[in-house]
């Protein structure tokens, strides 16, 4: 079962990873590639 990748929307047919992101008070649950998921944790470490 393939996943899309929720920033740059490709297909990630192997490994993905879950990220939390808080909105309006609200938590959601999103898709992240390998690729987006290093740029994501090099964001977070400021």
């Amino acid at each position: 079962m393939s996943e899309t990748c929720f920033y740059c929307q490709c297909e990630c047919d192997d490994k993905v990873h879950y990220v939390s992101f808080h909105t309006n008070g609200e938590e959601r649950e999103e898709t992240l590639c390998p690729e987006c998921y290093q740029e994501w944790l090099q964001g977070m470490q400021g």
